[in-house]
């Protein structure tokens, strides 16, 4: 028992030590996990938020103390529920984002930038819904987020699609009746945890 906790404490030490504060003019990545909080916009009367599983890697160029450029790829989960019962959307993408970050004062940051994604999956309950859906997603990111001298990254991000979800609305759509032109913009908060390591 002590071997194996004196291999664990070495082996934080040791990833602790590789993975310092990123500095200027360098390059690093950071593996990254989260959950995400999404819906569709325009239905908060007839849906409820759905959560959802996020992973990925993202590599940033810091230019200098307070600017950055991040590019990555990751897995999200998306969708969203009914609230009058157990039915249930499932979207599953594989987004590129591209953001700026902005450092402020003590690790503490903002980003804002773009993200485009592709559909793998889109079911509702257990139907196969991928054939109506666009395969594309398109949109917008807002973030902030706190990073730790040692690597850690701690970060809130707000993404919200310009492309419609679904190719063609129907008003009488399987999931009761009410989606329309307003209810088609993917909505996704996501909390996320990463390490930063410079390359």
């Amino acid at each position: 028992m002590k071997k194996i906790l004196m291999i664990a404490v070495m082996a934080v030490a040791t990833l602790t030590a590789s993975a310092q504060a990123q500095e200027p003019g360098t390059l690093a990545i950071m593996p990254k996990v989260g959950m995400n909080c999404s819906d569709i916009s325009g239905a908060s009367d007839y849906i409820k938020n759905k959560f959802g599983f996020a992973a990925g890697a993202e590599f940033e160029y810091k230019f200098n103390d307070w600017f950055g450029l991040n590019a990555g790829l990751t897995y999200q989960q998306q969708g969203f529920s009914l609230k009058d019962g157990d039915d249930d959307l499932t979207t599953e993408y594989i987004y590129v984002p591209v953001t700026a970050k902005f450092y402020l004062v003590k690790g503490l940051y903002l980003g804002a930038g773009a993200q485009i994604g592709y559909l793998t999956k889109a079911k509702f309950d257990d139907y196969d819904l991928k054939d109506q859906f666009n395969k594309v997603d398109v949109g917008l990111t807002s973030a902030i987020g706190y990073e730790f001298p040692f690597g850690l990254n701690l970060e809130l991000r707000y993404y919200n699609s310009l492309t419609d979800v679904v190719k063609d609305v129907d008003p009488h759509y399987s999931t009761g009746h009410w989606w329309d032109d307003s209810m088609n913009k993917n909505r996704t908060l996501q909390v996320s945890v990463g390490y930063k390591f410079q390359l």
